[in-house]
């Protein structure tokens, strides 16, 4: 990848993403929007495309963005919920909250098998494909450090 730079900002809004039960919800939209802008700016960077390609692709990119931003927000709940009842966790709100999880990334594929079908109508797959990869990675990072950000789920062996 070209711009390190643009990753540790990626980290950084990251850790500040996965935290943001503890903000409040206008401070939230903003950190989405650095974190889209950020985004935009590695894909726009790594892509290298033509003039042609651009006045298509970046149409596509912007509603795939808007409809993967939906999802965040469904994610940003489910964490919530999670952390407000870290330390009382019941069996049931652990399924819950699970199955939340599942839906949402189950909602994510959707999408990506859609705007997949979309930008490979008018773009060569190989940069479609170059495209879906830079996305993985951009989502991957983003994941590693929510990951680290939220506590695993206590359990009786925990205490």
């Amino acid at each position: 990848m070209k711009s390190l730079t643009v990753i540790f900002a990626l980290l950084f809004c990251g850790i500040v993403f996965s935290q943001a039960e503890h903000f409040e919800t206008g401070y939230i939209d903003l950190l989405k929007k650095d974190i889209q802008a950020e985004a935009k700016k590695l894909v726009d960077e790594n892509m290298e495309l033509t003039e042609d390609q651009a006045k298509v692709f970046w149409p596509i990119y912007d509603n795939y963005n808007a409809a993967l931003l939906e999802l965040s927000n469904e994610r940003l709940n489910v964490i919530a919920d999670y952390m407000l009842d870290y330390y009382d966790l019941s069996d049931e709100k652990a399924e819950s909250l699970v199955n939340r999880v599942f839906e949402i990334d189950q909602k994510k594929l959707d999408i990506q098998q859609e705007y997949f079908d979309k930008f490979n109508a008018v773009l060569p797959a190989t940069l479609v494909g170059k495209f879906f990869q830079i996305d993985n990675y951009i989502d991957l990072l983003i994941s590693l450090q929510r990951s680290e950000t939220i506590p695993l789920i206590q359990t009786g062996s925990d205490e």
